[in-house]
């Protein structure tokens, strides 16, 4: 049906192309806007999120004119989980009196739209370079403005300067991962090019990570960028190749200049004199112990005051038990999954692949943030769409 439409009204599903993309683009540096220093409670902050949520809803349409909508699997089955999701809410609401599962529905349910457009999407290089690009951008203005009107430049402090750091360092975490899978993914005549560009983009992610002192979006950046250069320039001398690796890293490290290394140790240490978790391990081990004595309904039947405990899956059980909690870890361990065995078969031998890192980072701070890896807000949606598209890229 989709094709012989397409094959009667061409111009009219190239306009809608066209239009996709350019509203793409404008979503893409909106996204990043809300984390703008002073913008939270600010009446602008209103204006800018009825933008968002306006262009996403045009993008939602236009996008979905392309071609099935509910033609992958992964999108079906994700839809389908989230249905169980819901009715594990309803009994949650129904037994206990409590609607915490309603915002755990919200928080999925715009990734999942994201991930829906995304997979829509008819993406080249050209064209996923400029997303790239235009999305690096909007976080390289915030970060900078965030630096310097909230904290005092590139220099770290002893206190972190804005409460902000841990949705706008995953945003930089994503924007180093991208950049990077540019580098390495990139081909054709702008190869040299894009590789310079793509790494030096990423360094410079990584150094204002570094600033606003985010280390889950630290470590997730690093760890993710670190597999795709192993998986990029891996041989058939596995072994070989993993402790060259490891020695290339500690031979880079010593041979930088001390104040460098002095700015990352500081950087991850400055201002510690006892748990350098902020009492984030504490209150795991408390969240553990209330689940060994009510494992199945977890907080549900005595709620103990354990705190947010910073662990998606470990606060998602916490809060509704392994029963309840069940269809939202079948939905979470399911899309992880799927990334991974992605990652594992299709590599990033091409910039189309980068999706599927993208989203593999927020995976990697979900450990650390419970509000990842669907928000908070909009802060993942751009993830979700880099991984539709390179589940569209790669479909058999």
């Amino acid at each position: 049906m989709w094709d012989t439409l397409q094959q009667k009204y061409p111009k009219a599903f190239a306009l809608a192309d066209s239009l996709s993309y350019a509203l793409l683009l404008l979503l893409s540096f909106l996204v990043t806007l809300p984390y703008y220093p002073y913008m939270a409670g600010s009446e602008v902050a209103g204006v800018l999120y009825g933008t968002i949520a306006g262009v996403f809803l045009l993008l939602f349409i236009f996008s979905q004119l392309g071609q099935q909508v509910f033609s992958s699997r992964v999108i079906n089955v994700c839809w389908i989980l989230l249905g169980v999701v819901v009715l594990s809410g309803l009994i949650v609401y129904a037994i206990f009196g409590n609607t915490g599962m309603n915002a755990e529905v919200r928080s999925v349910l715009i990734p999942l739209c994201a991930l829906m457009v995304g997979w829509q999407l008819k993406m080249d290089e050209n064209r996923l370079t400029g997303l790239i690009l235009v999305f690096t951008m909007g976080i390289i203005v915030v970060g900078v403005s965030l630096i310097f009107l909230q904290g005092s430049g590139f220099s770290i402090s002893e206190t972190y300067f804005s409460d902000q750091k841990n949705a706008v360092g995953p945003l930089m975490a994503t924007a180093a991962v991208l950049n990077a899978g540019m580098a390495i993914g990139a081909s054709g005549k702008r190869k040299i090019f894009l590789m310079i560009l793509g790494l030096s983009l990423a360094l410079f992610c990584v150094l204002m990570i570094l600033t606003i002192r985010a280390r889950a979006a630290l470590l997730a950046a690093t760890l993710v960028i670190a597999l795709m250069l192993f998986q990029r320039y891996k041989n058939k001398y596995l072994l070989l190749s993993f402790w060259g690796a490891i020695l290339l890293v500690v031979a880079v490290f010593l041979l930088l200049p001390h104040s460098i290394k002095q700015y990352v140790y500081q950087s991850l240490f400055a201002g510690f004199s006892g748990d350098i978790t902020s009492g984030r391990m504490a209150r795991n081990q408390q969240a553990l112990q209330v689940l060994a004595e009510n494992p199945l309904f977890g907080q549900l039947l005595n709620a103990r005051g354990v705190g947010i405990v910073h662990n998606y899956p470990l606060f998602q059980v916490l809060n509704f038990g392994l029963l309840m909690a069940a269809p939202l870890m079948a939905l979470y361990f399911y899309l992880l999954f799927v990334d991974i065995k992605a990652i594992a078969t299709k590599g990033i031998a091409a910039m189309r692949n980068v999706g599927f890192y993208a989203l593999l980072a927020v995976f990697v701070v979900s450990m650390f943030e419970y509000s990842f890896p669907y928000g908070p807000g909009t802060t993942t949606v751009m993830n979700f769409i880099f991984f539709g598209i390179a589940l569209q890229n790669n479909k058999s």
